[in-house]
Parts: C-alpha cells; structure tokens; sequence
C-alpha cells in the first residue's frame, strides 16, 4: 500500500494553502490503501503546525527532517509566542508543538531530564521520550529559549512510531537476571567488584528496526586485567542479548607532557602535616568538595590503586606529575574558557590512576575515572606524558554528562572526535599541525602520530563522507571515521578570523546544547552552526565558516541548484505559467523547502487533468483554485507518478503545485503536464431533475446497477451527487463516458459535486469489497450542453430510493 507514515510536507509558508480543506468535486487520484486517511490526516496536522512556525517565524525559520521516522529533528524560529522562563513554560510549549513530531501526549511521552540557564542567559530544557513511563533509548528532544525568552529552537530525535507498535512492557525478567545475562555474555561472570554495576528498563530499537524491552545494563570493572566498560541490552521477556556496546574509550588524542618527557613541573599537593598527598585541592571545585587525585595501580588493575604520597613534596613519579598536572590543566581549561566546573559541571572530584597494568599499551575512561598505561617502551611511552591524552580522556567524562553520545558508528565517531577537538585545544602546540599521538607514540620514530586531525588521509583515516567507512569492527569504525569531524573541525579553526577559543566555545555549546545521544554527522553540522549563531550571529565570521568547513567534508554540503528556468514559483503569487495545455514543464525540486506553482485558464467547464511523471524522488501532486482552496491531490508513495482528474463546473483560473514529501528534492527534473479544456463551446447547460439511488446502505460484495444518463445530440453530460459515503479505498463509484471508458474513480465521503463527461452519455455504477458498508450515494439532477434545448433524455434505471 501507497501511505506513508505520519510524515509533514518539507514546505514552509505554503502549507497554509496545503491544510485547506478539500472542495467539491474533488477526486480521488488514487487507491487509499489501509491507514491513508490516517496518514493524510496525520501529514497535514503536522504540516499546519510546520506552516504555523513558518508564518510567526516571517521566513526565518528552518525545518530539517528526519526521514527514517518521518517528523523534524531540527526546528528553529518563532516556536511559540509564549515566554519561556520555566519548566511549566517549556512543558507547555512542547505541547504547543506536539503534532510537529506525531505526538500525543507531551506528559504522557516527554520526560524532562535537564534544564540550564548558560553564560548567554539562554535556557535549554532536554526532554527524554518515554513510553508508558519507560526511556526509549538515545531519543531525546531538546527546547531552548534565547536571551530575552522567546522560544527559538526545538531539536533532537523522537521516535513517533514506538507507541503504535503495541510493545509489551511488562518484564518476565529480573533486574538481577538481567545482570547475570550481561556478564554472562561479556566474559564478567566471575567479577566481584564492579565500579558501576545497574539495569535499568528501556525501550529499544534494534538494527533490524525491531523494538524490544530491555534492561540496559551499564558494567564497569577492572578486575579481569584489562578494562571493562559495557552497555548490554537484555532483552527483558526472554533474555536474549539484543546489541552490546563496549564503552571503553581509549586515547584518540596525545600531546607533550614534561615529567614524561624529562621536565620538572609545579605541583599542587596536600600537606597533611607529616606528608604530602598527590591531591589538588586549590581548584573552584574544592569548595562543593571536588579534588584532583593522583592514583598508582603499582602495575596491577586494582582501581583506582593507592593515593600517591611523599615526604618531601618531591614527586620522582614522571607518569604521574604529568597525569597530575595535567588533569589541572584540563580542568582550568574547561572552566576558564567554558564555565565548565569539572567533567560533570558539578565540581566533581577527578580521578586519575597511573601504572596500570604492565607495558600497557593504552589509556580510557571508564565511567567514573582516567586510567593511563605505562606503554611498552617501543610503541608507546606513559600515556600520561600527553597533555592532550589527559584531555581526551576527561572529554570523554563531559561527553557523557551532556549529549552522552551512543559510543558506535556515527554519533561514536562523533564521541571521539569532539574528544579530539578538545585535547587539540587544551594542548595548544604553537606550532601545532594538529597530530594526535605525536608525542607518545613510537617514541623513536619522530614525526609519526595515531591520527592527523589536519590530513586524516595520511594515517588511513578519511576526510570526507565520499570514503566514509561501513563497518561493524571498532563499534562502527568509530576511530576511524572520527577524521571526517576531525577534518570539518581543522577546516574551521584554521579560517582566517576564527580564533582557537571561539572555535572551542562552538565545539562545546554543540555538544552540551544541542547534541543528542543518537547525533550523527548532519546533526552535529547543524548543532555547530546553530552553536555558532548563538555566539556570534548569523552573519559572523565563525558561521560561515562553520558551514563552510563542514560542507568542505561533504557533510550537508549544497548542491549546485540546477537551471530551473520556471523559478521563482514558490508561491502561488509567483506561479509560473500560464502553462500551454498538453506542453511537458520539466522543473526541479532543489532544496528541502522548495516549492513549485505553476498556473493555467481553461476555457470552459470539463475535465483538468494534470500528471507528474519521470519522479527521481518521492513527490506529490495538488490542484488549486483562484482563491487558493484546494480542490484535489494525488500524493503516491515513492517514485510513483502522480495524476489528478477534476471535473472543473465553470471556465476560470487555476493552479498546480509540485512538492517534495518530507523535504525530498533531487538535481534530477520532473515531468508535468496538464490537459485542460482551451475552446469554449457554442452552447447552453440545461437542467433536468432525475433521480436513482443505491440501496442506503448497500450491502457487501455488492455490484450495482449501471445509472445511465443519455441525451441524444447534447456534447457534454452530467450528473449531480447531492450525496456520497462509500468505503475510503474499498468501496469505488466508476464514471464513464459513451465508449465505456472509466473516467473518474470516487471513494470516501464526498460533499456534493457534479461530474461531466464529453459525449451525449454518461453512467455511474457502484462496487463494495466483502466486508464494510456505507450509506451510498444519492443523484438528484442531470445536465447536458447544447446549442438549443433537446427532448427529454432517457435515465435508466431508475433504483428505488430507500431508507430516506
């Protein structure tokens, strides 16, 4: 079947002609399959609330689409006319603009997790979608409101099709047995002491689009020699393993590090009188209680091992001055260029352990603290030795405490790429060429680094969407395809007029404002670019640049538009035409909110038909009167044409509108052609009142009678439906001409019209499907069109009228 799913025009100010209701006379172009009226209802409610955006919005609002589920995943503009000062503001606000993403209920299915007042006096409220009270995982919808209060943007990601799936959210399962599941299938059976251990009810949806039940178990240990840091989804009714992400985030970035490197450092330490303990308690966080701890795990995988002493204040720990000073390092950055208090803003104590393991090759996060490895010697020395490393790892800390990025494909890569971004920053080489790991790895091969954020091509990893890398290794090539970010992050930092702080306060509002836990590539572009506007206005420097840099790695980059001679018609004030009947009009739909008019006069009444045809996307397809009602559409599913036959009752003005369904353009051309009446006849309609009727109601699997009109000599016929209720998309009334030719298809209820056909005879008959009835239809006048009066027509045959 052709319908398609809860999903709004991608048109803006045209929509208000778009939700108008359908006029007499309209046709049905096409076969409504189970649920179109639904759909149709569904995609012009949300067009309305789009078309409303739109109009308070004065043209300055912007509407990006997410066509996997059919509703907007970015929306900005005039959102309410309500002030939004508090979370009853913004719970009210949201319910204002439920039927932009097919929701129901905004208490029913938004929960509100965050709320935050920034540096710019701007308030963002982050809403998490449940269902039936229980999360539907890495969708959240996020409201912010600038500096004066007004409701400016809605962004994130909802799914509106998890409450019609009928998920059954009772568990069989346990928690408990659902950790038991977890560490069954991670290898952690036998683990006694687990830093985070918990299972929480989710719903999910899995790669194969099913949605199950699940505990999401979070699991974090070191007890088996080598880190642990896993999200499992049980599923809660049988206790199968739906998907499992491996959470450990090694270094991506590395950096200089004098105590590794041979360099004494300054340390801030605790005295306790008689010793000195490796804690730094001089940092804005100490006031709420939060420290920077310098651990050993004495070559063990204990955590976070013995909190270093001294004697003396003399530190002969090169891995850990490093690991030390740098987390202060890390932390004043964060707070002296961001605001940021700690890696969860909340003056959280920093945990830092050194020497774990043996020759261990690496350094992560695992949720609730850093942990450096010494390195083998060969390939890498102590990972602490990199500022940027120190970094990386603490921004894996903020990351998780704000946008919280899936750690796989897409939104991973995204993960350890602003991890990058943000050690790149906090090192800031003088001469940085914006290497990652130049400092630690191979420490006897100079000049070679793990990645390059400034050439990623040079270490394997690509610098645009065009290599993107599909893979299921690495959690999705998560390393890997971190260039492609990496590269749109060097191209806008090295702009000429973007200074390296305000490229780091855009990273940052993009992640901690507007970011998502299912944020991919096209989102963060659009989260840094709004980030940038915030900051900087629209027509700054850095905004451009944003744009620009991201375009330059293929990430919503414009396409050139394509020659359409018919632009501009994007209104029905700008319509092009008049077109010629017959003539093909081959015209491009060019961008998400590209429209297209076109307008013709008919010389008399008769038949419009219009057809849209050679379709590189899917399109739909809706005719106009002078006075903008809509008169009739066609709106197929995919690439499948579209055609519309109205039976216009008087000679005049009329338009045709091609659209893209939920944004869907292409460089490709359509193909429209309209046919309609161009010489007036020599003649007058005359009126005749006649009456035949189906039985009211008709039964099923019923074929009735042919209602035939003739009227000897007459060139054109008609017949009036003062009434029509049939089943929509089962039930069909055919109308044909003399030639038996069916002219017209109608379904569904239907005011009163007339229909006209060329020729001297006109019929109608009606047929129902097996199951489902309605009242009929009812015909009370015929018409011909003539040069003088003609003796009575024959009408035959004429049903007896019931149940009036």
């Amino acid at each position: 079947m052709n319908n398609k799913r809860w999903t709004a025009l991608a048109v803006v100010s045209a929509l208000v002609f778009a939700v108008a209701t359908t006029g007499a006379g309209s046709t049905s172009a096409s076969a409504a399959g189970v649920g179109k009226d639904k759909a149709i209802d569904m995609k012009f409610k949300q067009g309305s609330a789009v078309a409303k955006v739109a109009a308070d919005s004065k043209g300055k609002e912007k509407v990006l689409w997410n066509d996997k589920k059919g509703v907007p995943n970015f929306v900005s503009g005039k959102v309410s006319a309500k002030k939004l000062n508090n979370a009853s503001d913004a719970s009210q606000i949201m319910e204002e603009n439920k039927d932009l993403f097919d929701m129901s209920s905004v208490a029913d299915e938004l929960k509100l997790d965050v709320q935050s007042t920034d540096n710019l006096n701007t308030k963002m409220f982050k809403y998490q979608q449940v269902y039936k009270g229980i999360p539907v995982f890495g969708n959240q919808l996020i409201l912010h409101a600038d500096k004066n209060g007004d409701a400016t943007t809605i962004n994130g990601y909802y799914d509106p099709e998890v409450k019609v799936k009928g998920l059954n959210t009772k568990a069989k399962l346990s928690s408990t047995q659902a950790l038991q599941a977890a560490k069954k299938d991670t290898g952690l059976t036998d683990v006694q002491h687990f830093d985070i251990e918990k299972a929480d009810l989710n719903i999910y949806q899995a790669q194969d689009n099913s949605y199950h039940l699940v505990y999401l178990v979070e699991l974090s240990t070191l007890e088996n020699d080598s880190p642990a840091y896993w999200d499992v989804f049980v599923d809660a009714h049988d206790g199968s393993i739906v998907n499992k992400i491996d959470k450990v985030e090694f270094a991506a970035a590395v950096g200089s590090g004098k105590g590794v490197l041979g360099d004494t450092k300054s340390l801030n330490t605790e005295s306790t009188g008689t010793t000195y303990n490796m804690r730094d308690i001089t940092k804005p966080m100490y006031s709420t209680g939060g420290k920077i701890e310098t651990y050993t795990a004495k070559n063990g995988t204990t955590l976070p091992g013995t909190l270093l002493t001294s004697n003396d204040n003399t530190w002969n720990d090169p891995a850990a001055v490093d690991a030390h000073y740098y987390a202060g390092v890390v932390y004043d950055y964060y707070y002296n260029k961001l605001g940021r208090n700690s890696f969860d803003n909340a003056g959280g104590t920093m945990k830092q352990t050194v020497h774990y393991s043996t020759k261990y090759n690496n350094a992560f996060w695992n949720g609730t603290q850093m942990v450096y490895g010494d390195g083998d010697g060969t390939t890498f020395i102590a990972f602490s030795g990199g500022l940027d490393v120190v970094g990386h790892e603490i921004s894996h800390g903020v990351t998780e405490r704000t946008a919280n990025l899936t750690y796989s494909y897409q939104s991973g890569a995204l993960n350890e790429s602003w991890s990058d971004v943000m050690g790149n920053l906090i090192e800031n080489k003088p001469d940085d060429l914006w290497l990652v790991g130049e400092d630690i790895y191979t420490p006897n091969t100079p000049g070679d680094a793990l990645r390059s954020m400034s050439n990623p091509t040079a270490y394997g990893d690509p610098d645009n969407m065009a290599n993107y890398v599909n893979t299921s290794s690495d959690n999705g090539g998560v390393h890997t395809n971190s260039g492609i970010p990496n590269k749109a992050f060097y191209n806008f930092v090295t702009t000429p007029g973007v200074t390296r702080d305000n490229a780091g306060k855009v990273w940052y509002r993009a992640l901690t404002q507007y970011m998502t836990a299912s944020s991919q590539f096209s989102d963060a572009r659009q989260a840094t670019i709004q980030a940038a506007t915030d900051l900087f206005g629209a027509n700054s420097t850095e905004v451009t640049a944003v744009t620009n840099a991201w375009n330059n790695v293929g990430v919503g980059a414009p396409v050139p538009p394509p020659n359409d001679p018919y632009e501009p018609n994007d209104t029905q004030a700008t319509a092009y035409g008049p077109i010629t009947s017959g003539t093909a009009y081959n015209g491009y739909i060019s961008s998400s909110s590209d429209v297209d008019w076109f307008k013709f006069t008919t010389a008399d009444s008769g038949t419009i038909n219009a057809s849209l045809t050679n379709l590189p996307k899917d399109y739909d397809l809706y005719l106009y009167d002078a006075a903008g009602t809509q008169l009739s559409k066609s709106i197929n599913g995919g690439t499948t044409s579209e055609s519309i036959a109205y039976s216009a009752s008087a000679p005049g003005t009329y338009y045709v509108k091609v659209i893209g369904y939920s944004g869907a353009n292409s460089t490709s051309a359509y193909s429209l052609t309209v046919n309609y009446p161009t010489v007036a006849p020599v003649g007058t309609w005359y009126y005749e009142t006649k009456a035949f009727d189906t039985p009211h109601p008709y039964t099923n699997s019923y074929t009735g009678p042919v209602h035939s009109y003739t009227k000897t000599g007459a060139t054109k016929v008609g017949l009036h439906f003062s009434r029509f209720e049939t089943e929509s998309g089962y039930d069909f009334v055919k109308i044909k001409d003399k030639a038996g030719t069916v002219k017209y298809s109608y379904s569904g209820t239907q005011a009163a019209f007339w229909v006209y056909v060329d020729g001297d005879t006109i019929s109608s008959q009606l047929t129902s499907d097996a199951s489902v009835t309605a009242w009929g239809y009812s015909i009370d006048q015929v018409a011909y069109f003539s040069a003088t009066p003609l003796v009575t027509g024959t009408v035959s045959p004429v049903y007896p009228i019931q149940g009036l």
